[in-house]
C-alpha cells in the first residue's frame, strides 16, 4: 500500500485528518476487483459531513440592587455526541453507528466567568431519529452557542441594572485562580473596551427609528485555557432584516504567548469564522438527508460583508501556554446579538442571525 497525501482546502466538508477516502477507495477496489478512483464532490463532501451539534438552552439569572450578579441557572438541551470514527464507509458497509454518548455542557462558558454566589448547569439529551445527524467538533465545540446564551443573559442583567455592559463585567467578572493565575477576564475586557475605544453607556439607550441602526455589544468567552473578549459594531437594516458586521474587536489571554503572528492570525481566523456562523451557517434538511449541499444551501460570509478586525494579545508571562486556535470565536455571536439589542432594543435568540429571523423578532416586538 503507497499513500500520498495533499493538502486540502481547510476544513470545510470532511475533515483532512478524518477522510474516509482511503477507507471508501479500498472497499470500492474490492468490489470491483481493480483499481479504482475515489473523488468526492461538493455535495458529496456536504451531504456526508458531520456536524456541528445544535442546543437549545434555557437561562435565568438574578441581579441585585447594588448591580451584583447572584445567580445564573443554565439548562442545556443537546444532540447526543456521535464517535467522528462512525463514518460513512462504515455505514454503507452496513456497520452500524456507534451508540450515541450523552449530551454535552459547557462548563467554561455557562457561569463559571463570573463571581456567582449561586450556580447551576444542567445537561439533558434530546433524542435523535437514527441517530442524525452525526455530530463531531466544529471549533470550540459547543462554546459559542452556550456564550450566545448566557452572554445574552449577562447582558439583559445588565441593561436591568441600567449599568454599561463593559462595566457590570468587570464588576462581577471572575477573578480567582485559572491556570495558576488571576485576573484573565478583566484583562481581556480592559484590553478589548481600550482596543475598540469603548464608551461607557447603558445598552440600548442610543437606539434609533432610522435604517440601518448603529449598534455595539460584547462579550466574553473561552476555550482551552485561555480567555477572550470580544466587541463588535454593526449595522442593522430595518427593511431587509441584514445584519452587517462593520468592525470587530478582539483581545486574548493565551498564557504566555511565543509565536505571536502565529495567535494574530489565529484571533482574524476566529472573528470572520465567528461572524459567518453567527450570521450565516445553517443546515437545512428532512428527515432523510441533509439540504446544505453547496455553498448556495450552505451559505458562507461573503468578502463583500466581511467586518474589519482589530487584535491585541494580553501578555502573560507568569502562566503556560494555552490555547489559541479556537477561544476567540466563542464570544462572536454573543457580541453580534448585544450589538442587535444595542441597535434596535430587541433580543435575538436563534442563530444564525439572518435577515428573516432579524424581521421576525422585529416583527414580534413590534
Amino acid at each position: 500500500i503507497r499513500v500520498q497525501y495533499w493538502e486540502g482546502a481547510s476544513t470545510f466538508g470532511n475533515s483532512p485528518a478524518r477522510y474516509d477516502t482511503g477507507e471508501a477507495a479500498a472497499v470500492l477496489s474490492q468490489l470491483a476487483g481493480a483499481p479504482v478512483r475515489l473523488q468526492y464532490m461538493r455535495w458529496d463532501e456536504h451531504g456526508w459531513d458531520n456536524y456541528a451539534p445544535a442546543m437549545l438552552s434555557d437561562v435565568r439569572g438574578s441581579v441585585d440592587g447594588a448591580g451584583n450578579l447572584t445567580a445564573i441557572d443554565y439548562t442545556v438541551f443537546g444532540i447526543p455526541s456521535m464517535s467522528m470514527s462512525s463514518d460513512a464507509v462504515m455505514q454503507n458497509c452496513g456497520i452500524p453507528y456507534l451508540p450515541a454518548g450523552p449530551g454535552s455542557a459547557d462548563g467554561i462558558n455557562s457561569g463559571s466567568q463570573y463571581t456567582l454566589p449561586s450556580w447551576r448547569v444542567t445537561a439533558k439529551s434530546l433524542p435523535l431519529e437514527n441517530t442524525y445527524f452525526k455530530t463531531s467538533a466544529m471549533r470550540a465545540p459547543h462554546c459559542p452557542q452556550t456564550s450566545f446564551a448566557t452572554e445574552q443573559l449577562v447582558d439583559e442583567l445588565a441593561y436591568a441594572a441600567q449599568v454599561d455592559p463593559v462595566t457590570f463585567r468587570l464588576r462581577n467578572v471572575q477573578s480567582a485562580q485559572v491556570n495558576d493565575g488571576f485576573g484573565q477576564w478583566g484583562d481581556v475586557l480592559e484590553a478589548v473596551a481600550e482596543l475598540a475605544g469603548w464608551e461607557p453607556r447603558p445598552a440600548g439607550s442610543r437606539i434609533s427609528r432610522e435604517t440601518p441602526a448603529a449598534g455595539r455589544g460584547v462579550a466574553i468567552g473561552g476555550f482551552a485555557g485561555s480567555q477572550a473578549a470580544v466587541v463588535a459594531e454593526i449595522e442593522v437594516s430595518r427593511k431587509t432584516g441584514r445584519i452587517l458586521p462593520l468592525h470587530l474587536y478582539v483581545a486574548q489571554v493565551s498564557g504566555l504567548a511565543v509565536y505571536l503572528p502565529g495567535i494574530e492570525n489565529q484571533l482574524e481566523g476566529n472573528l470572520i469564522m465567528g461572524a459567518s456562523r453567527a450570521l450565516h451557517e445553517e443546515v437545512a434538511f428532512n428527515r432523510q438527508r441533509s439540504l446544505a449541499l453547496d455553498w448556495v444551501s450552505y451559505p458562507i460570509l461573503r468578502f463583500r460583508d466581511a467586518p474589519k478586525v482589530s487584535t491585541r494579545i494580553v501578555q502573560r508571562k507568569d502562566l503556560a501556554p494555552t490555547g489559541s486556535g479556537e477561544p476567540a470565536n466563542v464570544p462572536v455571536p454573543a457580541a453580534i446579538a448585544n450589538a442587535f439589542f444595542d441597535a434596535t432594543g430587541v433580543r435575538i435568540r436563534t442563530a444564525p442571525m439572518t435577515p428573516g429571523r432579524v424581521r421576525a423578532a422585529l416583527a414580534a416586538a413590534g
